[in-house]
């Protein structure tokens, strides 16, 4: 069943204030002038309206870019973490990129209400992850014939070349919260070798990595037992229609028998550390339970 989660804001209090004209990094000096240095490389054209330093060694810069849209950018020990900017939720369609718009429009979202602080839509770029994700939080009406909600949260993530790496229902933590996905990136570096990364985003406390592997985009969660992100699992949907093995079908077939009424709904292949599983959905897009059906 899908899991919603609550979204926790943090307040991050300036310790420093700033001002600087375009171009101009006029700043205090207990600024690390190599962050000050990195930060005029990103954005070059970028109006500083604060810095705040902390007391854990994370750094942040509040700017105004050459467009007018407000950016935060958040350096940790003087390294890169991880940039935003913000975009006017009344005409985003017109600066987002054009591949971007067209696979958000292609998502059949209507009447989307962006009327909230909670919801937004960002740009997001990231150390260890090469493209710009854009991130899209919102309320809709859904209507998928069995069931009508008014107002149903919906959050949408696609890179910067328009593929769509999630639309969910989940309650996403906004990616510049979690601005330390370093371990992440390295364990599915490790697991799968220099594949690109697509984009990231935080679900219930779980680290979520869309990769492209063997020309399929793959969502790779990993999870915090408190050792550090560790691998949990790989999923990609398949078509529901793929001829299954027999024993998949026997699955299948019996998890029928006993819930009648819930038809087959979505057919996906699941890899995590107790071996590979075929996943049966059953249900509705809102109301579904998934069994697990090992591959022999």
């Amino acid at each position: 069943m899908k899991q919603f989660a609550f979204i926790v804001l943090f307040a991050f209090a300036p310790l420093l204030t700033c001002s600087c004209e375009r171009n101009t990094l006029d700043v205090q000096p207990t600024v690390d002038e190599h962050v000050l240095y990195d930060f005029k490389t990103r954005f070059p054209a970028a109006k500083i309206i604060d810095i705040s330093n902390q007391l854990d060694g994370k750094t942040d810069i509040h700017f105004t870019d050459e467009d007018g849209y407000n950016g935060t950018t958040i350096y940790l020990n003087g390294i890169w973490m991880v940039s935003e900017k913000a975009f006017n939720s009344d005409d985003f369609l017109y600066a987002i990129p054009r591949e971007v718009a067209k696979t958000y429009i292609g998502t059949g979202i209507k009447n989307e209400d962006y009327n909230s602080d909670n919801f937004y839509v960002i740009e997001v770029s990231r150390n260890g992850i090469d493209k710009k994700q854009y991130e899209f939080s919102c309320i809709a009406p859904f209507d998928d014939g069995s069931k009508k909600i008014d107002n149903l949260r919906y959050n949408i993530v696609i890179d910067e070349n328009g593929t769509l790496l999630a639309c969910s229902h989940n309650n996403f933590n906004r990616s510049i919260w979690w601005y330390d996905m370093r371990t992440s990136i390295n364990c599915v570096r490790n697991k799968y070798g220099n594949v690109p990364i697509l984009g990231a985003v935080n679900d219930l406390g779980d680290n979520v990595m869309f990769i492209r592997d063997n020309g399929l985009v793959k969502t790779v969660v990993l999870h915090d037992r408190g050792f550090g992100f560790q691998w949990k699992e790989t999923r990609y949907p398949l078509n529901k229609n793929t001829v299954l093995p027999e024993s998949a079908l026997a699955d299948k077939e019996q998890y029928e028998s006993t819930h009648p009424g819930q038809e087959f709904y979505a057919l996906s292949f699941i890899d995590c550390p107790d071996g590979s599983f075929y996943g049966l959905t059953f249900g509705t897009e809102l109301n579904n339970s998934t069994i697990y059906s090992k591959v022999e």
